[in-house]
């Protein structure tokens, strides 16, 4: 699979399935940058909730894909930033972002209620 076609099934599975969701930086009053965006919000299992490992049951992963951050400054979301996920805002805490061939196919961004 090229990183073409992962980031191309991405995006169809997010259109399909996904929910509306907004990405911030700076302040939650003064952004510098809001961009609207379509995401997959789930909670985390309970077997991700373990001492030590900054997860607690009131976070959620967020999961975008790069095509809807072309207008997104460098670097992609961050910590820091802020999610707005039906109308509440969650402070990014942790991301990852996924490669293939060394291409950015897919964001994951780990947010705290």
């Amino acid at each position: 699979m090229t990183p073409a076609q992962a980031t191309a099934a991405l995006d169809r599975q997010l259109a399909v399935h996904g929910e509306a969701i907004k990405l911030r930086r700076g302040s939650k009053d003064a952004p510098s940058i809001v961009i609207a965006l379509t995401g997959f919000v789930r909670g985390y299992k309970a077997s991700d909730v373990v001492p030590g490992s900054g997860i607690s049951q009131l976070d959620s992963k967020v999961i975008v894909s790069p095509t809807d951050l072309a207008a997104w400054p460098s670097p992609l979301p961050k910590n820091g930033d802020w999610c707005e996920i039906d109308g509440q805002f969650r402070q990014i805490v942790s991301h990852d972002h996924l490669k293939l061939d060394d291409v950015v196919v897919r964001i994951e961004l780990q947010v705290k209620g």
